[in-house]
């Protein structure tokens, strides 16, 4: 473990992000596209399926976008499809997202309404984490924006599974909660040592693994795009941070259908669109029984149950045939 730690520390490689263009700003939010698509759509609308990713809060976007060779965002657009990518920049410094009503409300659907505006059309879109829960509270908002939804590992039933992740959370959240106002956030180092908590194993494991790969390979490269990644999260607003905390998973709002967005209540059971909800058995941080209960709630859902783990839905071996592809045959399927 620890030669695998200095093996990534000191490694020359870096892993370098393709540029992406701007389109849309409101507060701490873009909306980024590649260069060439954002040439092509400016003539006119596009007969291409449209999809937007959204990625979590506490990490940032270009997940989607790890490596020119591992990009979900661009094997997608090469997928004959338009692809849009929603970034949250700074949580904590953008007034707009103090709260998950903010969030929502006045930055997500927002960056919908203008991407369903552009394209002259209905869209998918696909959130990832709680980017999908958040996703899914624009989505019972918003019908006349959306052709579909794919929810990938996306939390709705808190105290689902074996509790893993909950029992740890009530250990930490007395000391967490009461310093979020002196903090002004929750700070993303918080966050890290909690998930961190979760299995202290695997951590030894991985970083030993990875000392054994092959000097400069692929999957080398891979492992310190993902750990990187990782290691570059961001805190998140004190008012967001205790509804994430407090009301989602200590209370579990979302099943009790007690989760509200002004007067809204957020009820699966009223999304008119098709729902493509992706839970995997693999899945240690959000676990199967969390995120598959959304398939029993949404009308018109499909489940799909990948062999990959939570971030290996993105960045694993198999993501590409497990997870992306299935993805593309269903946004197909609308065309």
């Amino acid at each position: 473990m620890l030669l695998g730690i200095h093996k990534y520390q000191t490694h020359e490689y870096e892993p370098a992000h393709p540029t992406l263009d701007t389109i849309w700003t409101k507060g701490a939010v873009r909306l980024r596209v590649i260069q060439a698509q954002e040439e092509q759509t400016d003539t006119g609308a596009s007969s291409r399926e449209t999809l937007l990713l959204i990625p979590s809060l506490i990490n940032k976007s270009y997940i989607f976008d790890l490596t020119a060779e591992r990009s979900m965002l661009r094997w997608f657009s090469e997928k004959n499809m338009d692809l849009f990518l929603l970034d949250w920049g700074n949580s904590a410094e953008d007034e707009g997202q103090k709260n998950l009503e903010g969030v929502i409300r006045d930055r997500l659907i927002p960056a919908l309404e203008f991407v369903r505006e552009r394209q002259g059309k209905k869209i998918h879109a696909l959130g990832y984490c709680m980017g999908g829960t958040i996703l899914l509270g624009a989505a019972t908002q918003t019908h006349d924006i959306l052709k579909s939804i794919i929810l990938l590992a996306a939390p709705w039933d808190f105290h689902a599974g074996s509790q893993a992740l909950l029992d740890r959370i009530k250990f930490w959240a007395p000391t967490v909660l009461p310093a979020l106002d002196e903090k002004g956030a929750l700070p993303v180092e918080w966050i890290q040592t909690l998930f961190a908590s979760l299995d202290p194993e695997q951590g030894a494991e991985k970083f030993a693994r990875f000392y054994d790969m092959e000097r400069n390979s692929a999957q080398e490269k891979l492992f310190i795009a993902v750990e990187d990644w990782l290691n570059d999260g961001v805190d998140l607003p004190t008012l967001l941070a205790r509804e994430c905390i407090a009301g989602w998973y200590l209370k579990n709002e979302p099943l009790q259908n007690e989760w509200r967005i002004g007067e809204h209540t957020v009820s699966p059971e009223t999304l008119e669109c098709p729902a493509l909800v992706i839970a995997s058995s693999k899945d240690r941080l959000v676990e199967f029984e969390t995120a598959a209960i959304l398939a029993e709630k949404i009308p018109k859902a499909k489940l799909l149950d990948p062999a990959c783990g939570h971030i290996g839905m993105i960045a694993g071996r198999n993501a590409v045939e497990d997870v992306w592809g299935k993805v593309g045959e269903w946004i197909s399927s609308f065309s």
